[in-house]
């Protein structure tokens, strides 16, 4: 293990500082334009050097650098397979770097996830339902109607300007018209305790509904004909914004004590993070996708070099790999590649189930759904002439 001075004085500094290849044909004898790289090149005994940078986002952030005792020059060819193979470097890299960081994101979650472990069956609720946060929700109104006594719960979720409940337990037939009303999502509105800490993002404690002055007419009308006395809302926050409310109501005067706001407090906190779990597991789970998919990008790239790297004169392995590598990345079921000679077109590889015809030859029109006459993808309209019969893969 050994390190160099990054500075322009030497060739692989150079590629890393402008970001770009570098090819020097004799570096011994380019004592003026590469001042220390040619004194290296004299001690360590090479001549002909190649330099190409690992580029992430137009920065270098390393480079692959091959070098060869005689002058030498590379051939085009090589320094393309140079630069391919430096981008998939790059990607490697960044794949790695990508997944620390999910980890990193993960292992916050979990962290956040075990300092509520003082109310263990929702928490376990929430580390085993991840992305769906329905059976979270479900578990929140059991708790809260069996710890408090209540004479009903409501977990509703609020968004976009909506507020529609997630969950309800409890309640009597006499309120089953407001609760059918409440199953479609509505604006909220402060003439009653959920609407109001939705749209003030404070908790609503309704001590005795007959006697409270903090409520009006149709408030009170509402407890009776559903039959509750007091009640407390409260809201879910997410970063300040209001995601959600609890509400849990009582049949008996008197409201909930202080340690039973803040428990309801814990279940809107529980909630809270079951919905931002469930947010950041579906970008996690969009942006592992993006990974595996540059990764089989990569895979495939990497197999087709290799059959080149081991078939150095033999020209049908390559083409067989780039067709069979071609359906697999583009998750077609069949792939066919065509070589253009002259006017005439010769199926040369094929993979899949559909006939390719391998070795079949035919004109090159327009009409064809291939690029071959046209030197670019087949991707624009047809003509509309009736002149030049379709002709060509089935």
């Amino acid at each position: 293990m050994f390190s160099l001075a990054l500075v322009s004085g030497t060739a692989n500094g150079r590629s890393v500082l402008e970001a770009r290849t570098i090819h020097v044909a004799d570096l011994q004898a380019e004592v003026d334009e590469y001042l220390e790289g040619s004194e290296v090149a004299r001690r360590w005994g090479h001549r002909t050097t190649l330099n190409v940078p690992l580029l992430r986002e137009g920065v270098a952030i390393g480079s692959i650098s091959v070098r060869r005792g005689e002058v030498k020059p590379f051939t085009e060819r090589q320094i393309a397979v140079l630069q391919t193979f430096a981008d998939q470097a790059v990607i490697a890299i960044e794949n790695v770097r990508l997944f620390t960081q999910l980890q990193a994101r993960n292992a916050d979650l979990t962290e956040a996830l075990d300092r509520q472990t003082v109310t263990a069956d929702i928490l376990r609720t929430i580390s085993q339902a991840q992305a769906d946060v329905q059976p979270v929700f479900e578990a929140i109104a059991d708790s809260a109607l069996r710890l408090f006594g209540a004479w009903s719960v409501v977990v509703f979720q609020y968004e976009h300007e909506l507020i529609r409940v997630a969950a309800a337990r409890g309640g009597t037939p006499g309120s089953a018209p407001f609760m059918g009303q409440l199953q479609a999502p509505q604006r909220p509105t402060d003439e009653f305790p959920p609407g109001r800490a939705a749209l003030t993002g404070t908790v609503q404690h309704v001590m005795d509904a007959d006697t409270d002055a903090a409520w009006g007419t149709r408030f009170r009308e509402e407890a009776h004909l559903r039959g509750f006395r007091s009640a407390v809302a409260v809201p879910m926050l997410r970063e300040g914004a209001v995601i959600g409310v609890i509400a849990v109501s009582r049949e008996r005067v008197g409201g909930f004590t202080p340690a039973e706001v803040a428990l309801v407090q814990t279940f809107a906190d529980q909630a809270a993070i079951a919905i931002e779990n469930a947010r950041l597991l579906t970008e996690l789970h969009a942006k592992n996708a993006s990974l595996i998919e540059a990764l089989e990008q990569q895979t495939a790239t990497s197999e087709i070099l290799r059959v080149i790297a081991s078939s150095p004169t033999e020209l049908q392995p390559v083409l067989d790999a780039v067709a069979q590598n071609a359906a697999r990345v583009c998750g077609a079921s069949d792939a066919v590649l065509a070589l253009a000679e002259g006017q005439t077109g010769r199926i040369a590889a094929h993979h899949g189930p559909i006939e390719g015809g391998l070795g079949r030859t035919f004109p090159l029109s327009r009409g064809l759904g291939h690029g071959a006459r046209d030197h670019r993808p087949a991707d624009g309209p047809r003509p509309r002439s009736g002149r030049g019969r379709r002709s060509g893969i089935p």
